[in-house]
């Protein structure tokens, strides 16, 4: 690595420190690339697999693209006037490198594009898009022949920023030129790569400052938190009731690109990680055999370092299956699934503390039906089980999970989830909780928390476990009812014994994306924290229940 090195201590260190050089160029292969989805190490570069990686709508279908980032390793800071150059070789087929100046927000089940380039190259082609932020969708496309086409696979591309312009060069030939439109305005820099059919080989990648100008190298996987808040969520509940868990659901890209994000979700006010899509199979196994493991690797490592459990979401599900899964006939269903769940619980063997091995089995609508997915059509009501059994058989030491909405009211839904944990225990199927998604969404939507703690008491009659699980609430009704749901539920789960833990659905109203029914991106402000990331009216409720 040949740094030219300057000061690499700040005066007023934040809060949330990483470990950085302050460098004027640099081979960035050098860092931190072991979190990169779909790659390997190897001969001094990195092999870029096709992994395909995508996510599916609620209902199965489509496949928005989710390439691979490098979110959790080397990435640039403060870069202002730069030029860097990524040498490729193998390219057989369609491969990419794409710069993010702002890290995409993965919601619940879809991507939220925000800004960054994208250079790809097919055959003799050069295509170049770019994403401002404003809509999801390119806001610039062009295309360029590519002189000579390469030698044997192998080509140099070049992006230089500087005075307002991205120049994009190919093998030293200037090809396109364009407006920057304030992609690298913040100065960031993150480093994405794909391949469509073939792998390639990325074997340097460089930056350098241009006119005199520095930057800081920036290895996100060394990220830590100064002293976790002594008023904290989970640093307040240790002390009122040793062992309860306040959880959240979170993405790893707020997590290791927004400074005022990680000092909340990792300093001291939850106690326990769910990642809300890392551990979902279409980002786990996007094909067949080719297990991706690095994001959640990367929450999970998050997690360890500030003293967290992980809460693994999830293995069985109607929703999040890649298309190959989906494709799959009947009679290969159960091996998939029962392979799938043994090599992902086995992978997280003793670092993740509890599974939703399954997730949302009854019938959205007909609540004495469990829903006619793909896992009930190829095994009936036995895909629960056997998903049961073999997690418990890959991981003897974690806790066994059910996760379902609507359970916090009497009636059918409740009546005959609770018929199947009974009859699921009576068969000797290895399940120790069940997890209350506890979703508030509209005014009326009342959780009324004498028939919730009733249910979990009913439980542990059957010698099953309870947690909230996914709590959000809606905010329309004004901060003062949004908050009171909030108290309520958490306070019961609090008082009651059977009750192990409690989790969020979100960190902060910053990050709570939602498709509108007309399929436009909106947020909402659901969360314990506002788009500030300073604490919401609920927030301080829950602080005096644990005083």
């Amino acid at each position: 690595m040949f740094w030219r090195s300057h000061t690499t201590t700040p005066k007023n260190p934040s809060p949330v420190t990483m470990q950085t050089t302050t460098v004027t160029s640099g081979d960035l292969l050098d860092g931190q690339w072991a979190y990169l989805p779909g790659s390997y190490r190897e001969n001094g570069g990195i092999t870029i697999k096709p992994a395909n990686l995508a996510i599916v709508e609620q209902d199965g279908s489509g496949g928005q693209s989710n390439p691979a980032i490098n979110e959790y390793g080397t990435y640039l800071k403060g870069a202002s006037d730069f030029e860097v150059s990524a040498s490729m070789q193998k390219v057989t087929d369609t491969a990419s490198v794409q710069l993010y100046g702002q890290l995409p927000v993965i919601a619940d089940e879809f991507r939220v594009e925000r800004k960054s380039v994208q250079l790809t190259i097919t055959g003799n082609t050069l295509a170049v898009r770019i994403w401002d932020g404003s809509s999801q969708s390119p806001v610039v496309t062009r295309y360029a022949d590519i002189p000579n086409g390469g030698t044997a696979g192998e080509h140099q591309v070049t992006i230089s920023h500087q005075r307002g312009s991205l120049q994009i060069s190919v093998d030293q030939q200037p090809l396109l030129n364009e407006t920057d439109r304030a992609i690298f305005g913040d100065g960031n820099i993150w480093f994405g790569f794909g391949a469509e059919k073939s792998p390639w080989f990325l074997s340097k990648l460089t930056a350098r400052g241009l006119n005199g100008k520095t930057f800081q190298t920036v290895d996100a996987s060394t990220a830590s938190i100064a002293s976790p808040a002594a008023d904290g969520l989970q640093q307040l509940a240790t002390k009122k009731r040793p062992g309860f868990t306040v959880g959240a659901a979170m993405a790893l890209g707020p997590a290791v690109a927004d400074p005022s994000y990680t000092q909340v979700a990792f300093g001291g006010q939850f106690g326990a990680v769910t990642p809300e899509n890392a551990m979902k199979w279409q980002f786990t196994e996007p094909v067949r055999g080719l297990y991706t493991f690095q994001e959640a690797d990367a929450l999970v490592s998050l997690a360890e370092r500030n003293h967290m459990k992980v809460q693994g979401h999830t293995l069985v599900f109607a929703e999040g299956n890649p298309a190959w899964v989906r494709q799959l006939p009947a009679s290969e269903l159960e091996r998939a699934m029962v392979d799938h769940i043994k090599i992902t619980v086995g992978h997280f063997k003793g670092k993740v503390a509890s599974w939703d091995v399954v997730n949302e089995p009854f019938d959205d609508d007909e609540w004495d039906q469990l829903r006619p997915h793909i896992w009930y059509q190829a095994m009936g009501e036995s895909y629960i089980a056997k998903a049961f059994t073999a997690a418990r058989e890959a991981d003897p030491n974690a806790l066994l999970f059910m996760n379902e909405y609507g359970l916090e009211e009497d009636g059918d839904r409740w009546n005959n989830f609770l018929a199947l944990v009974t009859r699921l225990k009576q068969q000797g199927v290895p399940i120790d909780g069940v997890g209350f998604q506890a979703h508030v969404y509209e005014a009326g939507d009342k959780i009324d928390t004498a028939v919730l703690q009733r249910h979990m008491q009913q439980l542990a009659a059957i010698g099953v476990k309870a947690r909230i699980s996914e709590m959000d609430v809606y905010s329309d009704d004004g901060p003062a009812v949004q908050s009171q749901q909030y108290h309520d539920v958490f306070n019961m789960c609090l008082s009651e014994p059977n009750c192990i833990s409690w989790t969020t659905w979100g960190v902060s109203d910053k990050y709570d994306y939602f498709k509108d029914d007309d399929g436009s991106i909106q947020t909402g402000e659901d969360f314990l924290w506002n788009a500030k990331l300073q604490p919401n009216q609920a927030v301080t409720m829950l602080q005096s229940i644990l005083r």
